[in-house]
């Protein structure tokens, strides 16, 4: 029975290890979009979509950067820290340095630092 419970402990150890991937410090461009409208793909949104996508952002909704990889979930306070930045940068590239991770198949991106694309 011991053993059982070791083998058992030692499967779940390595199954959670496997879900989250941290990464380290990594430069990511891409455009900033709030999370529920990623799927406009590559077009460009009107202006009507851009400040719905900064009502939602505010609101609390997810934001993200959309890359060719897929979408990465922006972490932590950013959003409501940098209310300013979140109206001027909304639907435009740009290129991010954060820390990176991958939690059970989701990108997600704390950032250091951000600028627009020039």
């Amino acid at each position: 029975m011991k053993r059982f419970a070791l083998v058992a402990l030692t499967a779940i150890s390595a199954v959670t290890l496997m879900t989250v991937v941290s990464g380290a410090e990594e430069t990511i461009t891409g455009r900033l979009v709030e999370a529920g409208c990623a799927a406009m793909g590559g077009a460009e949104p009107s202006a009507d979509h851009v400040a719905c996508m900064v009502r939602c952002a505010r609101n609390g909704d997810p934001i993200g950067i959309l890359t060719d990889d897929g979408l990465y979930k922006i972490t932590g306070d950013w959003a409501s820290t940098h209310d300013d930045k979140l109206a001027e940068m909304m639907a435009k590239q740009v290129r991010v340095r954060g820390e990176t991770s991958n939690t059970n198949g989701e990108l997600l991106l704390e950032i250091s630092t951000i600028e627009l694309v020039k």
